[in-house]
């Protein structure tokens, strides 16, 4: 009798799995049929955001469907990302976040719940780009050496650096720099890049690491100095500006945004989203935009790259993270 029951449950369930996959791979030849909900875990009109409705802006021309935004700041992405992992995995729900969300407050944390290749599918890798390294106009220093001589010699006036946030970029980046050249310049966590670029600006804070963009205006007017960029690449609307490893600091983890669905997400439309994602990255509308951000356009890769990207930014950032003792808030 028990083995009856167990054997018609058995047959039930396999039924039961086949029907869900049957329904899942006729609604994946029909994807998509109704919009798409792009969870940004940025405020709008950051550049997070910005990127974001650029491109989906062309995507929903190329999929035939419109993809609506919808920003959900806070807890350093975390807020966002956990909302796509419970996320039904139909496709309907993505993620378009950052390396600092994805990579970095990982790696400062491994115990946080959503981690990025347990619990999501990266899709595709949609720009790159570096963080900026500046300092108030007073400070007598032009490039990343003449900075770090500087701050060897006068430890005592130059005391401090801020970031947008432990375990940002920024944060990260200039800890791994500490670790390489000895120094012992402490870090303020600001809570946002407007209010840090104020403080370097009017000489609060005389050095800190800011996006791309919010920085140019006083840059020009020559209230800020550029000292360095983080990642391979010169930035279009700052191309005097060195990367960290034309300078002596061969550090080539850069930031980057990129496109996450659900686990178990069907690999028919992830597969056709990553497609679609790379077409209009090659196109010279999304390359201007994209300039337009600061941003240099990147090549587009597959979804195994952007993977093995993750995997060893993840490796590269914790390292740094442990070697630096360094503590999430």
């Amino acid at each position: 009798m028990t083995t009856s029951l167990t054997r018609r449950a058995l047959v039930l369930g396999a039924a039961a799995a086949l029907t869900s996959r049957l329904v899942g791979a006729q609604g994946s030849k029909d994807w998509p049929s109704r919009p798409i909900k792009v969870i940004v875990p940025g405020g709008a009109g950051g550049i997070l955001d910005t990127l974001a409705r650029q491109l989906y802006g062309r995507l929903q021309h190329t999929l035939g469907q419109p993809f609506v935004i919808e920003n959900r700041p806070g807890a350093n992405g975390l807020i966002g990302s956990t909302a796509v992992k419970n996320a039904a995995p139909d496709g309907y729900t993505i993620l378009h976040s950052t390396a600092s969300s994805m990579v970095m407050a990982e790696a400062l944390n491994p115990a946080l719940p959503v981690q990025t290749l347990r619990d999501l599918e990266p899709v595709a890798l949609s720009s790159m780009g570096g963080v900026l390294l500046a300092v108030n106009a007073s400070v007598p220093a032009n490039t990343l050496p003449e900075l770090v001589a500087l701050l060897r010699s006068d430890p005592d006036k130059y005391q401090s650096y801020g970031s947008w946030g432990i375990g940002s970029n920024g944060h990260l980046t200039m800890e791994w720099i500490k670790q390489r050249a000895g120094l012992s310049i402490n870090h303020v966590p600001y809570k946002t890049t407007p209010a840090l670029l104020t403080d370097i600006v009017s000489g609060v804070i005389p050095i800190g690491w800011l996006d791309v963009v919010s920085p140019l205006g006083f840059i020009a007017q020559g209230k800020l100095r550029p000292i360095a960029l983080t990642g391979t690449v010169r930035s279009p609307k700052l191309p005097e500006v060195k990367v960290l490893s034309e300078q002596g600091y061969p550090f080539t983890a850069a930031g980057w945004q990129g496109v996450f669905a659900p686990r178990n997400t069907p690999p028919e439309i992830l597969e056709r989203l990553h497609a679609a994602i790379n077409h209009e990255m090659v196109q010279p509308e999304f390359k201007e935009a994209l300039r337009q951000a600061n941003v240099p356009p990147a090549a587009a890769v597959s979804r195994q790259a952007f993977v093995e990207t993750i995997t060893n930014d993840l490796a590269a950032w914790r390292k740094i993270v442990v070697d630096g003792n360094i503590k999430a808030e």
